[in-house]
């Protein structure tokens, strides 16, 4: 909905969606007061586009467009911003599954359930946590391997390495120093993260994204054992697959061993998969052989 208003001798039509595409502001549809007056848009305005139905008062002095996600005005409805590993997903990063689907930040932490990171820092006037402030709370909500997969994700996406998104945070506890130097830019995926930290947790040496001749990138290697980590939806098309059947063969003739393990594989068979990633390893099958001489050493 959208509002005529005369200013000078021009009309104007007047809307949060129009005045935010003026201001090129950054919009989660959910408002402080002190963000829609930077948009122009003062106390008046504000009680009309009430009235009018444009607008909804989530909690007191906040605002939220009828276009706004509903996560995030709930968060605001809650008490707080949306946090942590809500936040995170709302950005579009990589989060596992079995984490509750609201994170909330409350005004200066009252709240019990409420997400908090490790800086003294009171819930902000925007109504979603930026990136660093959701991952400094995610490490307190999530476990090892799954906050080292979001920050995968998080450096990937944004093309940051570990030192430069630290550096954007403050003081850290010695166990997330620590997760940080366990995260690895390059990872294409979460299911890649994952399967990463729980092989070198076993001892293994893993390469991410190796080079595989007559394939080319693979996800992961162990010895000649190739790892490939596919999403819940990989294929996005008949070309893409046959791709991949394509990879497979080519690595097969180049005496290496493939194991294409799917979503559910990683993230919830992967008792089984590290059983048959250990069948192969034990026999030493992973191991580079040495070509065989004329005489057949």
């Amino acid at each position: 909905m959208t509002r005529l208003t005369v200013m000078g001798d021009q009309s104007v039509i007047v809307s949060v969606a129009s005045a935010t595409a003026t201001h090129g502001g950054a919009v989660h549809g959910v408002y402080f007061r002190d963000e829609l007056a930077a948009l122009g848009i003062g106390e008046r305005e504000r009680r009309l586009m009430v009235q009018t139905g444009e607008l909804t008062v989530p909690r007191k002095d906040w605002y939220a467009a009828a276009t706004c996600s509903p996560k995030v005005k709930e968060a605001v409805k809650a008490g707080g911003v949306l946090a942590c590993v809500s936040a995170l997903s709302y950005y579009g990063f990589w989060v596992p599954p079995g984490y509750r689907d609201l994170h909330v930040r409350s005004a200066r932490g009252k709240s019990k359930t409420s997400c908090r990171g490790y800086s003294p820092k009171a819930a902000g006037r925007t109504a979603v946590d930026p990136v660093t402030t959701a991952l400094e709370c995610a490490a307190r909500c999530m476990t090892e391997e799954d906050w080292i997969a979001v920050c995968d994700s998080v450096q990937n996406t944004m093309n940051l390495s570990a030192e430069a998104l630290r550096g954007e945070m403050g003081s850290l506890p010695k166990y997330v120093e620590a997760m940080f130097g366990k995260t690895d830019a390059r990872t294409q995926s979460g299911t890649e993260s994952v399967s990463r930290v729980r092989l070198r947790g076993c001892g293994y040496k893993v390469v991410v994204q190796p080079e595989i001749a007559e394939v080319g990138r693979a996800d992961l290697r162990v010895g000649r054992l190739v790892i490939e980590c596919d999403g819940r939806q990989y294929h996005s098309s008949a070309e893409e697959f046959q791709n991949d059947r394509t990879r497979d063969r080519k690595a097969a003739v180049g005496g290496w061993i493939v194991f294409r393990l799917t979503y559910d594989d990683v993230l919830f068979g992967w008792d089984e998969v590290l059983q048959d990633i250990r069948a192969i390893t034990q026999k030493d099958r992973h191991r580079p052989r040495r070509p065989r001489t004329k005489s057949g050493r």
